[in-house]
């Protein structure tokens, strides 16, 4: 059983491509012998984990579903697959390595979208669906033996989870956040939908849920009107206020 990393020095096309870092530790390792198969093996397991976890740690802080463990397995599984479809099978020429590995990207594909919840018109779990899927190429990249390009890939994941969140919420300060109360039972929504499409005005976060208005039972309605324009949000307001006479309907700041 040797590890082979055959990306980095394909010559299918006339001509030798530079030796990577990838390509230099599994020679190192695949010189050493039977043992340093194992070795090579173990370390390809034990990046998957480490960069998994990386990638679960951030998701598990930020009060996900799909945490720390649920990566780590995710990685580690993944890179598993990937050393059985490329090495676990030997002696047969016709062997489609990539075989068991396309079966790993579908299955993980249900998982992920396991984690996708709707909520009426609200969407959650999509990043989360996104960070299980490039966790489990992650581990793949691991499985075959790019080291640096797993490494690389978790850095960019984590920039995208991080930093890019970070600049989203920057974005969405300027946004306009809306409360409509009104009577338990009053189906408003249809109204509210049909009166923001009107006004050409793009919405999320839309949350829906039973209080106290003067003593009695309420429906109270908040989302995010994603547009700066309050003259036109105040139009909105008055129209929709005028239509259907909610118990009170204001900006939120």
């Amino acid at each position: 059983m040797v590890l082979e990393n055959i990306l980095l020095t394909e010559t299918s096309f006339g001509f030798t491509t530079p030796t990577g870092i990838d390509s230099i530790i599994v020679n190192f390792f695949n010189n050493l012998g039977w043992y340093g198969n194992l070795i090579l093996l173990v370390i390809s397991l034990l990046f998957a984990t480490f960069f998994g976890g990386i990638i679960g740690f951030q998701r598990e802080t930020n009060g996900h579903p799909a945490g720390f463990r649920t990566h780590i397995l995710i990685c580690l599984g993944s890179a598993l697959i990937m050393i059985i479809s490329q090495y676990g099978i030997p002696g047969s020429t016709t062997r489609d390595p990539m075989r068991l590995a396309a079966a790993g990207v579908t299955g993980v594909t249900f998982l992920g979208a396991g984690s996708i919840v709707k909520n009426g018109v609200n969407i959650k779990g999509l990043t989360t669906a996104a960070s299980i899927w490039v966790t489990m190429a992650i581990g793949m990249t691991c499985g075959a033996g790019y080291f640096i390009i797993g490494l690389i890939a978790t850095i960019f994941t984590l920039l995208c989870l991080i930093s890019f969140q970070n600049i989203e919420n920057k974005i969405k300060k300027g946004f306009i956040n809306v409360s409509i109360m009104t009577y338990e039972d009053e189906p408003i929504m249809a109204e509210l939908l049909e009166t923001l499409k009107k006004y050409n005005i793009n919405y999320s976060n839309i949350k829906s849920f039973v209080t106290k208005y003067n003593g009695k039972d309420a429906l109270k309605i908040t989302f995010t009107c994603k547009t700066k324009n309050e003259e036109l949000i105040n139009n909105f307001i008055n129209e929709f206020k005028n239509k259907n006479k909610p118990l009170s309907i204001k900006i939120v700041k």
